[in-house]
């Protein structure tokens, strides 16, 4: 075995461990994550890494019952039969994992809310940690993350991949200059209706805007440098709050079973959230996030970043630049290959490429820039989606979530939707005029 081998632990088995984290890994495993950072720009690294093994050690699912990481596992085996891949279960299965695998890495990519006690206990463990977005749900957990990943000099690298997008990553490096003053941007993602109904069972605990928003939250926040001063917000509880009666009408008109649907009751979860957000630098951002989009739309997700600027605008959808296909009897579809594209070597393994991948290994490159070429984890800000970066965008998500409970409230009493919040560094301010008049302080950073 070599000196330089990174032991990686996942906790988390579902869709993003089937399309990204876990063929990212066979690749890793296979041979290592040098190969893959030409698509970060970073490809410069690559000698200095092309020697660190990648070690898949541990995967780690809540329910025993489904047997998730036991299947994780033996296909892991399948190509790597001598692999010293272990499969745990619990409620807090990363302790397990984290107590009798001697692991260097933990890949957190459960629940939206379980993230943060997951990550705060990898790094009191030692460990370097890779999580899925948003890092955490509430400001107070962000501090506290960014604290004890500096205490510990540790990684805690977030999966922003649409950093990483290229055709993002062309017009936000490139075009912006010539568009000169950047005054609105309107940003579109949605996720299918499965998802809210089907593969998470966590949706009640989050919300669209935290699950996907906090995508182009990061990119401009990374590539605009400018920090948020007012938001508003509102959202729609419509489909999911009525999904005991509407999926009887979703099933039929798709010619299902209605009784085969995997959740039968009310989902008190929203169906979408609309947030605007003023910036330090006088900009709107318009944000619009669903997981209620039709199964007969024609791509995996809808997703679109515009910028206005008062010399230019650019406008990149994944639908303009995707890939369609038309197949007999699977109607006609969108891919988005430059996600999670797979090339398969004839007679051998496919290997996975994509800005999907791409995230995971800044992540890992920032870990062993750490672990094995000297470098302290203060020096690599900015040149991966660290832990403190997320911070404000935390900030952003909270305070969405708080306005539009109080709009959606009053809009059901009053028929008013008044509520809207103001930043500083340190401060989120809820201003709601049937409240204190000074206004409500959601969060306050600590002195």
């Amino acid at each position: 075995m070599s000196e330089k081998t990174l032991r990686v632990g996942v906790v988390g088995g579902g869709m993003f461990f089937d399309d990204i984290i876990g063929p990212a890994l066979h690749d890793f495993q296979r041979g290592g994550f040098a190969g893959a950072l030409g698509s970060i720009g970073l490809s410069h690294f690559a000698p200095q890494t092309a020697d660190i093994r990648i070690q898949f050690a541990a995967i780690g699912t809540r329910s025993r019952d489904k047997g998730t990481a036991d299947f994780i596992r033996s296909t892991f085996l399948d190509e790597f039969p001598d692999a010293d891949l272990t499969s745990h279960y619990g409620d807090t299965v990363w302790r397990e994992m984290i107590a009798q695998r001697q692991l260097d890495v933990l890949v957190v990519a459960g629940p939206d809310d379980m993230h943060h006690t997951a990550i705060l206990d990898a790094l009191a463990a030692g460990l370097h940690v890779i999580t899925e977005k948003p890092m955490c749900l509430h400001t107070t957990e962000a501090d506290e993350i960014v604290a004890a990943a500096e205490q510990a000099g540790r990684i805690v690298a977030v999966d922003m991949h649409k950093r990483y997008d290229p055709f993002i990553r062309d017009m936000m490096t490139n075009s912006l200059p010539a568009y000169n003053r950047i005054h609105r941007i309107r940003a579109v993602l949605e996720e299918p209706l499965a998802v809210a109904t089907e593969t998470f069972q966590w949706v009640e605990r989050s919300n669209p805007f935290a699950y996907v928003g906090c995508h182009w939250l990061d990119v401009i926040a990374h590539y605009m440098d400018v920090k948020p001063r007012a938001l508003y917000a509102t959202g729609e509880r419509m489909l999911l709050e009525n999904w005991d009666r509407y999926r009887y009408e979703v099933a039929l008109l798709s010619g299902q079973n209605p009784d085969d649907a995997k959740r039968h009751d009310a989902i008190h979860a929203w169906d979408a959230l609309n947030v605007n957000v003023t910036y330090d630098n006088g900009m709107r951002g318009d944000y619009n996030n669903t997981w209620i989009n039709p199964a007969d739309f024609e791509g995996a997700v809808n997703q679109e970043l515009e910028i206005y600027g008062v010399l230019g605008r650019g406008f990149v959808d994944q639908q303009d630049r995707g890939f369609r296909e038309a197949v007999t009897g699977a109607g006609s579809h969108t891919r988005n290959p430059a996600f999670g594209g797979r090339i398969r070597h004839m007679g051998m393994h496919s290997e996975l490429y994509g800005y999907g991948k791409a995230s995971l290994a800044a992540g890992l490159l920032a870990i062993a820039r750490v672990q094995f070429l000297g470098a302290a984890s203060a020096e690599l800000a900015g040149t991966y989606p660290d832990a403190a970066s997320q911070r404000t965008i935390t900030m952003i998500i909270e305070a969405a979530t708080r306005v539009a409970e109080l709009n959606y409230q009053y809009f059901l009493e009053r028929e008013v939707a008044p509520v809207t919040a103001a930043f500083t560094d340190d401060c989120i301010t809820i201003l709601d005029p049937f409240g204190p008049a000074e206004g409500t302080i959601l969060y306050q950073r600590d002195k």
